[in-house]
């Protein structure tokens, strides 16, 4: 089972149009991802989204790349809610889904889920995968991380 999670493409800002739909470069940035996505050896079963237009757009458009898979919205994906419905959710959820939200509650739930025990690596890298880490006031974060698979 994997959980792809997605941030919403750029927005129109509130005091353009207070729903905040995708702006032309939210739409492209958005474009990119589905042609990247169609490369993905596993596609999800389902992409739940918050129902913000913004999110919704975005979700609607992957959604559509990757062959019409259903969408359902969630009322607990929004920027500042608690995640452990989502958390719930995804432990409940057999097969690969995607998640497209706000941060930072991407951010948060991501750490969450992300328990680290000494014994099982955070990350496997496979061979010539990989894995870039941007170093913090405080740590690393993961930046970016590409399984060769992924490049088809």
């Amino acid at each position: 089972m994997i959980v792809y999670l997605v941030q919403h493409g750029d927005a129109l800002p509130d005091i353009v149009d207070p729903e905040r739909p995708l702006s032309e470069k939210g739409e492209t940035q958005v474009a990119k991802l589905s042609g990247f996505l169609k490369k993905l050896p596993v596609y999800p079963g389902i992409i739940l989204h918050s129902g913000k237009l913004r999110a919704k757009q975005t979700a609607e458009a992957l959604s559509l790349a990757l062959g019409g898979i259903r969408l359902e919205e969630r009322s607990f994906l929004n920027p500042n809610d608690r995640i452990e419905p989502a958390k719930s959710e995804i432990a409940a959820y057999e097969k690969t889904l995607m998640i497209v939200g706000h941060m930072p509650f991407l951010g948060r739930l991501a750490s969450s889920l992300l328990i680290v025990r000494e014994k099982d690596p955070l990350v496997e890298i496979a061979q010539a995968s990989l894995l870039a880490l941007r170093r913090t006031e405080d740590g690393y974060t993961i930046d970016c991380f590409i399984k060769n698979e992924y490049l088809k």
